[in-house]
């Protein structure tokens, strides 16, 4: 079940728009969810996420197990897969990823848990 939901936070990509929808805690969602507004994900997913101009926050006792694009991730869950972001991935302490990450920016704060590899993104053009 998605719901909407009114947050705030001092997380630096947390989604406090009021358009934001939830996954909530107990539902357990399997497939290929597209979407066009910031989500945040509480319960379990497995598949893959695409929210190329939006972002996705995984809120903390959150289990992900998909290849994700989209603007912006905070994790504070646990995420198993590839992400894609055309902004900025931010793993808190609290976090575990697992898998290879390709963005322009990338924050992993000391204590987050993460195996794969990393590919910084840049805008700057080779002559």
């Amino acid at each position: 079940m998605l719901k909407k939901e009114n947050k705030s936070s001092t997380d630096p990509i947390h989604l406090s728009d009021p358009n934001n929808s939830i996954v909530g805690g107990s539902i357990s969602f399997d497939g290929k969810l597209k979407g066009s507004e910031d989500l945040t994900i509480k319960g379990h997913f497995q598949g893959k996420i695409f929210l190329e101009n939006n972002s996705l926050f995984v809120a903390s006792g959150s289990h992900i197990k998909a290849d994700i694009k989209v603007k912006n991730i905070t994790v504070k869950g646990d995420v198993e897969g590839n992400i894609h972001a055309s902004g900025k991935v931010f793993i808190t302490k609290e976090g575990k990823m697992t898998g290879d990450i390709a963005a322009y920016r990338i924050s992993i704060m000391d204590g987050a848990q993460f195996k794969g590899s990393i590919k910084m993104l840049s805008s700057i053009q080779q002559t």
